[in-house]
C-alpha cells in the first residue's frame, strides 16, 4: 500500500512539474495563495466550467513570467478545503457545486503542500455557471491565459438557445 503512495506522489510531482514548465493556458491557472483563498478563484472556477474545464494549483506563483512552487502548510490546505466546499455550496457566491471530494487534491510538494482544484466543464444543462446570483454580470469563459467577463447577449443565448458558449460579448 505505501508503495501505491509513493508512485501516485511521484506521479502528482510530475503532473505538476510538466505543468510548470508549460506555464499558464486556456485549462491551467496557478494561483499562489500565501494571502489566503484567491478571490479571483470564482471567477476560474465559473470560465473553466463554461469552456473546456482545467485545473486551478494554489501554491504556485508567478513573478516576471516565471512560475514556481510557493508551497502551502498543511494547515491552510486544511482550511482552503473546508473554505472551497462551504463557499461552492453557497448559492450567493457561486450558482453550482460542480466539484466532489475527489476534484480537490493536496499533495506535498517540497517542503509544503500543493493544493488542485480539477473542474469539468459544465454539461449543457448546468451553464452558465456564474458568480453571484446573476448570470448576466457573474458569467465567465476561458481564453488562452484569461478569464473574461460575458456581455449579457451572449449570456442569454446560452441560458435560452444554445448548448455553446460564442467568445463574442466576453471582455
Amino acid at each position: 500500500m505505501e508503495s501505491d503512495y509513493i508512485k501516485e506522489s511521484l506521479r502528482i510531482k510530475g503532473f505538476i512539474d510538466e505543468l510548470l514548465a508549460n506555464k499558464e493556458s486556456g485549462e491551467v491557472e496557478f494561483k499562489s495563495a500565501k494571502g489566503g483563498f484567491p478571490r479571483a478563484f470564482w471567477e476560474t472556477y465559473s470560465s473553466f466550467a463554461n469552456t473546456d474545464g482545467g485545473v486551478v494549483i494554489f501554491g504556485v506563483r508567478e513573478k516576471h513570467g516565471i512560475f514556481s512552487v510557493d508551497p502551502l502548510n498543511e494547515a491552510t490546505v486544511t482550511d482552503f478545503k473546508k473554505k472551497f466546499s462551504d463557499l461552492q455550496h453557497d448559492r450567493e457566491k457561486v450558482s453550482l457545486p460542480l466539484l466532489t471530494d475527489k476534484d480537490v487534491v493536496s499533495e506535498a510538494y517540497g517542503d509544503g503542500y500543493i493544493l488542485a482544484f480539477f473542474i469539468p466543464r459544465a454539461t449543457r444543462d448546468q451553464r452558465p455557471v456564474y458568480v453571484g446570483l446573476d448570470p448576466m454580470t457573474g458569467t465567465y469563459r476561458r481564453d488562452h491565459e484569461g478569464d473574461y467577463r460575458c456581455e449579457p447577449s451572449p449570456v442569454s443565448h446560452i441560458v435560452y438557445q444554445s448548448d455553446t458558449f460564442t467568445s463574442m460579448g466576453c471582455t
